[in-house]
């Protein structure tokens, strides 16, 4: 629900013409073919709760580590965010933040309910290694390296567990 307040300020905010925002949002990279990246919020968090009460039988049960992967995908589409606004437009603002912590959080929620996993502990220090190579490449990378580190690290301990 956080997620959905967050975008909705986000689409509020675009007739708030102050001059980080506006560098933002009116930038022509401010939506994909057309469609505002706020309207992918309004879509994005409403079914990540909805598959989230699915998974958990409506909070009777602890979020299953398998949601990781659509969170991840969410994730990624925040990499792309991230570099539209630190490398092609060169302005951030603290509404596109929000939303990318918002589902970084959910996805740290999925990691912790599911530790024992070991492939969330590998998810975790994949990211972590990631994070850490990142920081020679600036604030894009950091994002870039944790989230392709994290997935690594899933799918060596999802492997490892298995084989």
């Amino acid at each position: 629900m956080v997620g959905v307040g967050e975008a909705l300020y986000h689409a509020w905010q675009e007739n708030a013409f102050t001059t980080n925002w506006f560098t933002v949002s009116f930038a022509p990279y401010a939506s994909f073919h057309g469609i505002p990246y706020w309207v992918f919020g309004l879509i994005w968090f409403p079914l990540a709760l909805i598959i989230g009460l699915w998974a958990t039988h409506y909070g009777r049960a602890a979020l299953p580590g398998v949601l990781l992967i659509l969170l991840s995908l969410g994730n990624a589409f925040t990499a792309y965010l991230w570099y539209l606004d630190l490398n092609i437009i060169g302005s951030v603002t603290p509404a596109y933040v929000g939303l990318y912590v918002t589902n970084y959080a959910l996805t740290g929620l999925v990691v912790l309910q599911n530790w024992r996993d070991r492939a969330m502990q590998e998810f975790t220090a994949g990211t972590g290694i990631g994070l850490v190579a990142g920081v020679f490449f600036g604030g894009l990378g950091m994002v870039l390296f944790g989230i392709i580190g994290g997935f690594f690290g899933a799918i060596g301990g999802y492997t490892a567990s298995r084989g």
